[in-house]
């Protein structure tokens, strides 16, 4: 029979040592699993879209970045991602409340039109905005999901708005550099045409003085030419006064002509009568002296010279005759009365009179050449002013363009300056620097999704470790049995009660680390230092709750309050001040700290390692002195049966 209770008593112990290595199993596996990578499993939860946007025009293209974004969620871009649906308003609202949505997603109708307004007025740019909606039944991590999911599709629909954005501006610059380029080659241009101005201008202001010069030389040379015209009239008046004096002069010469004509044909007619005579009495007298008789010489001779001078006399009555003639010819020539005389002095008398008409209007001309002419001396000296002027703002003309050459010189070497530090980008530059200007900054999530990252697993083994040790003394003793019976020192019954104890954190520390290399994929090394870590632990802990369970139900209070503290300060940041002190300073504390630099592969804190290692020795001190009271009793226990470990019948 007691072999049948010893068995079974050692059945139990077996079954209860088992219990205490899966408590610790039971709560770092159960929270590593459930939330060790929730991302993979969000596939299994539904989630719906209401998408009231209305797509707007910009630069005549439709944008419907509503729709974009609901592809953006649906897609496969966001790696771990709900089961999106799309919705109606009154059917997602009942989705939430039933619980068949954890989330909806709710874009506006003005969503388009608030993405895309910096295009447009810069007054007027404004934010997209979305709202993200969780229902009463959804669980605590489910909005930070939800809004973790839209933010990141959120990001990717910016991102994608920003490259396209930054895209064209780059774009903007090539073009901006092109026509600076081109502003610069019309600025040179521009600046030799005007050095080209200004030497034209230079030459024309040569001209204009030179033309001044000619003017005024023309107008000198008209002046004098005025005066001879001055002249010519004078004189042309006096010619035509003088023709038409002899014109009146001459009007009867033809007529006396005419009759000299007449006088000198008959006196010619006279003579040759007179040298026939002549001859006549001439040839008489030579006769008469031929036969002239003797004695009658003197005579004779008289006769022979009056003879000859009868011949000469014919003979001069002939020329006489013939001079006659020819002045009664050129008198008849000058009366125009022979065809050979041209007229005579009729056509003079005729020529005379058109001579005086041609006068008369050589002299009207005359007149108005002389007015003329002083016109246009004045118009020359006005011309020559004109040219001085004309020199003169040419000259500022040559000026202006000299400097325009200077400053357009000046403004095509700034705009090639500009063009030369202007940046250019290719196409892969762009795409390249539009995506890394658009996200500037990436964070390494590699390995991670929406659980608790780096942070979880140190909280699920510190957690599992200390739940273990304080299950630890609800299955075994805290204090030593027969401690006034006992001849051994209060520190060896401590250290001989510790020893199971110690053995079972020894072995829930390398469970514990075996289940984080398992979630954790840790290599070998890096586990080796995880397991050390974790027996440490367990046994700091072991130490810490056997002083606890040492003073009952109090004891175990306080080890379940410390297990809480965990749990509040151990998935965030953001507590209270005062509840993140405490919790630093309790044995928990540098067991999360050195659990998540080994699991950082980086060796734990030494400070960390020796707080543990303060509380496994604090720990036994405390059970030592509870036990020591335990072994103090008064006059009154001595009396009790039970003082020394009796049974009362």
């Amino acid at each position: 029979m007691r072999s049948l209770l010893h068995d079974r008593s050692r059945t139990r112990i077996a079954l209860s040592l088992v219990g205490l290595l899966l408590v610790p199993l039971a709560v770092a596996g159960v929270l590593s699993w459930s939330l060790g990578q929730p991302d993979e499993r969000l596939a299994g939860v539904k989630a719906a879209i209401v998408n009231n946007d209305e797509p707007v025009e910009v630069q005549g293209q439709l944008t419907p970045l509503g729709r974009q974004l609901s592809a953006k969620l649906v897609g496969d871009e966001i790696d771990g991602n709900y089961d999106w649906e799309y919705a109606t308003p009154e059917t997602a609202s009942q989705g939430l409340e039933d619980g068949s949505y954890a989330a909806v997603v709710t874009i506006p109708e003005n969503f388009s039109a608030a993405a895309t307004s910096f295009s447009g007025d810069p007054a007027q740019a404004q934010q997209a905005t979305i709202d993200v909606a969780t229902g009463e039944r959804s669980k605590p991590a489910d909005e930070a999901v939800s809004r973790e999911v839209t933010s990141t599709a959120t990001a990717l629909l910016g991102n994608d708005l920003t490259t396209t954005y930054l895209d064209n501006l780059y774009v903007g610059f090539n073009t901006l550099g092109d026509q600076l380029g081109q502003a610069s080659d019309g600025a040179t241009s521009l600046a030799d045409g005007a050095r080209e101005l200004a030497d034209g201008t230079g030459r024309l202001a040569d001209g204009a003085d030179e033309l001044a010069g000619g003017s005024r030389t023309l107008a000198d040379g008209l002046g004098q030419l005025d005066e001879g015209a001055s002249q010519l009239t004078q004189g042309a008046g006096g010619l035509s006064d003088g023709l038409t004096q002899l014109q009146q002069q001459t009007a009867q010469l033809p007529d006396q002509a005419g009759q000299l004509a007449d006088v000198s044909t008959q006196e010619s007619e006279g003579v040759q009568q007179l040298n026939s005579e002549l001859q006549i009495m001439s040839q008489e007298l030579a006769e008469m002296s031929r036969e002239c008789p003797p004695g009658t010489l003197p005579m004779c001779n008289k006769i022979a010279v009056q003879a000859a001078k009868s011949q000469a006399l014919s003979e001069g009555a002939g020329q006489v005759q013939q001079a006659s003639d020819g002045i009664s010819t050129g008198l008849d020539a000058l009366a125009g009365r022979t065809a050979e005389s041209g007229g005579g002095l009729p056509a003079l008398t005729s020529g005379i009179d058109q001579l005086a008409d041609g006068a008369d209007q050589l002299d009207s001309g005359a007149s108005q050449l002389s007015d003329g002419l002083s016109q246009t001396t004045g118009g020359a000296d006005e011309l020559a002013d004109g040219a001085d002027q004309l020199a003169g703002g040419v000259r500022e003309l040559a000026g202006g363009a000299d400097q325009l050459g200077n400053g357009s010189g000046e403004l095509s070497n700034g705009l090639n300056r500009a063009v030369e530090e202007l940046p250019r980008y290719g196409e892969q530059e762009r795409d390249t620097l539009s995506q890394a200007v658009a996200d500037p900054i990436n964070t390494d999530s590699e390995g991670r999704g929406f659980g608790f990252g780096s942070a979880g697993p140190p909280l699920y083994a510190a957690l599992a470790l200390w739940i273990g040790a304080l299950a630890t003394f609800l299955v075994l003793r805290a204090m030593p049995e027969r401690t006034l019976e006992s001849t051994r020192s209060t520190p060896r019954l401590v250290l001989r009660q510790f020893g199971l104890p110690t053995a079972v954190a020894v072995a829930q520390g390398v469970v514990v680390s075996a289940v984080l290399g398992v979630s954790q994929n840790l290599p070998i090394g890096q586990w080796f230092g995880v397991a050390g870590l974790s027996v440490v632990t367990a046994v700091a802990f072991t130490a810490v709750n056997q002083a606890l369970a040492a003073f009952g139900g109090a004891g175990r209070f306080v080890s379940m309050l410390v297990a809480l503290m965990a749990v509040a300060t151990g998935f965030i940041t953001a507590v209270p001040p005062l509840l993140g002190q405490l919790t630093s300073v309790l044995p928990i504390g540098p067991a999360l700290n050195g659990f998540g630099a080994v699991l950082a592969d980086t060796a734990p804190a030494g400070g960390g390692i020796t707080a543990l290692l303060a509380w496994l020795v604090g720990g036994l001190v405390v059970t030592c002195l509870v036990v020591e009271r335990a072994r103090t009793v008064n006059a009154t226990q001595l009396s009790s049966p039970r003082a020394f470990g009796g049974a009362t019948t």
